[in-house]
Formats: structure tokens, sequence, C-alpha cells
């Protein structure tokens, strides 16, 4: 097996573990789907709405642009397991006749790995990167409509084999200010892989259609979301042979996901209390992530998260925890600065 096909075998592990499951399993850039701010993590989901302030909700809802988001500058941190680090970075700003935009870089660092040749010799250690670098343009569409557009262009780096493509994410946003609701939809990872890595073909980018429901409620303070996703493939059912049980004959169980699972493992659930206008709660449901990255025997809360939002005039902090599998949780932090109020201070 070749040095490339050794990394990319690590890589795929990894990601494997600490990211929902891809229903085709053979995208090209998965760490594209990786939620970008504390907010997404903490919530469950990477396909958000309801902010007016969060950028890292621009990363896949460019038809979420407030004007509140002018000026403000965002970036958040993410250890996973091991070495694996993530972090994302985002500026909003205005043009002149009110044309606005953002744009911003997620990345994602997989440490030093040893490299070996075939015999087994060691080669010396190397890294191992993704970067994706975006920019973002939404424009009103009526007096309720939004869309939003992001161009990326993403670069891969793994020892010497590079990679790189581009991507685009659509979407489309109907907001009822009055009722505080709103309905997202979601076309996102629309392109394709420009140069492949050395010895492999192109591969499809992880392509989605999603729908996003948000409202808060009227008396509580209390907004909710409901996320469908995958909705491109509403058949994801499959059977495991394997699954190391035994029935009442002795003979291997075989595993089949029933009709009411595959429909869970298109919704996610999100909620966020606020406890006051400093401090929010956030708390998210994803089943696929559940189902997919655990044992039967050892669940945990693998596919629940949470986190805190803090919210002050001149920034905003936020903390998200989620559950991959049983025993391990990643953490990601999150700063927000609104840059006009430091030149108030002034």
């Amino acid at each position: 097996m070749s040095r490339l096909q050794n990394c990319l075998l690590l890589i795929g592990l990894i990601i494997g573990q600490i990211l929902t499951a891809q229903t085709a399993g053979n995208s090209a850039f998965a760490f594209i789907n990786m939620p970008s701010s504390a907010r997404e993590m903490a919530l469950g989901s990477n396909l958000l709405c309801g902010s007016k302030t969060d950028l890292g909700q621009l990363w896949n809802n460019p038809a979420s642009r407030t004007s509140l988001m002018n000026n403000t500058l965002m970036g958040s941190y993410n250890r996973y397991v091991s070495d694996i680090q993530s972090g994302f970075f985002c500026y909003a700003g205005q043009l002149k006749h009110k044309r606005s935009f953002a744009i911003g870089l997620l990345y994602n660092d997989y440490g030093q790995f040893k490299g070996m040749d075939e015999a087994g010799i060691a080669t010396g250690n190397f890294g191992a990167q993704d970067q994706c670098f975006f920019l973002s343009y939404k424009s009103k569409v009526g007096p309720k409509g939004h869309f939003g557009i992001n161009t990326k262009y993403i670069y891969s780096i793994y020892e010497a084999f590079v990679s790189n493509g581009i991507s685009t994410d659509l979407s489309y946003m109907y907001e009822d200010s009055s009722k505080k609701f709103n309905v997202t939809g979601f076309a996102r990872n629309i392109g394709f892989q420009a140069i492949p890595y050395a010895g492999t073909e192109r591969q499809a980018l992880p392509f989605e259609l999603a729908v996003n429901l948000s409202k808060q409620l009227a008396h509580l303070p209390f907004r909710y979301q409901i996320i469908l996703h995958h909705l491109q493939q509403p058949d994801m059912r499959y059977t495991v042979i394997n699954t190391g049980q035994k029935d009442e004959f002795g003979k291997d169980k075989i595993a089949t996901m029933s009709m009411g699972d595959n429909i869970l493992r298109h919704i996610n659930f999100a909620g966020e209390l606020f406890l006051s206008k400093q401090l929010t709660l956030r708390m998210g449901y994803n089943h696929m992530r559940r189902k997919e990255m655990t044992q039967e025997q050892k669940r945990g809360a693998a596919g629940f998260s949470w986190g805190l939002g803090l919210h002050y005039k001149k920034m905003e902090l936020a903390y998200g925890s989620a559950s991959y599998f049983a025993g391990q949780n990643a953490n990601q932090f999150s700063v927000l600065l609104k840059l006009s109020e430091f030149y108030k201070s002034k």
C-alpha cells in the first residue's frame, strides 16, 4: 500500500469517528461538513438559522446574513481527539450601496504522522491539513425572502499529495419576523474536485439537500429548530450481516434498519433557552450520529450536544460540546467581536 493510501486511510478513519457518517461514504473533502462555530456544535447541526449575529451560521446558510453582522469578526477553535484541531475565522462587512459580504476560512489540522515506505522504513514525519476559503453574498427577495450564495475554494495537502476543489452553497430563507418564524432550504457542497490526489480518481463532493424550520415561542424565551437533512437520499436503510451477536439457534444475527429509524436519521432537533439577555443555554440531538457512531452495548450520550452563549455589548462568547461516541466529547469555543462597538468607545 502506498504512502498516500496509508495516509488517506488513517485520516479517513479519524474523520469517520468525529463526523456524522456520510451516506455515500466516498465523498471528497468531508471536512467541509464540520461545525464552524461553538453554537453549531452545541445544537448538533451546521444547517442552522435563527441567530442575528452568529457568523458561523453563514458557512452553510448565506441567506441568514443580517445587518447586525456588519463589521463583526469571529474566531472559533475546536479540539478533537488526539492531535486533531479545527478552526474557523470569518469577517462580515458592507460595501457601498448597502451590498454586504462575508469572507472566511475553515481549516483542519490532523497533527504529525510517522512516514513509512512500502518496506516499513521510516521516511520522516509529515503533516496533513485541509483548508477551505469562502466568500458569501446575500440579497433580499421580496418583503420576506432572502437568497444567499457561498463560493468556496478547497485545498488539501497530505504529506506530498495535494488536491483542490471548488464548491458552492445555496440557501433560501423565508422569514416572518412578526411571528419569529423562518424556514430555510439548503443545497450545499455543489461542486467538484478539480485536482485529485496523485494516483487517484476524482471524487464527488458531499452534496446535500436540507430544510430547517425555526420558531421562537411567543410566551416562552425558547427557540427550537427542526432540521431535515440528507433529503437527496430519502431511503438510507441498509443491512448489517456481521453484528457479532448470535440468535437462540447459534446463528449470526442480521440487523436491518426499520423505516422509522430511517426517517429519524433524517431529523435533528435543537433548542435555545434564553435564560437572560446575556446568557443562552443550547442543546441538540442528532439521531444519525447516535445510531452510526456507537455500539449497541455502550451508547452513552452519543448524539447529544449542549453549550452556552454569553452576550456582551462588544462581544459574544460561546462554548459547545458534542458526544460523538461513548467516552469521547469534542469541545469548541467561539469569540465574536463587534468591531463597531470598539470604535465607539474611543
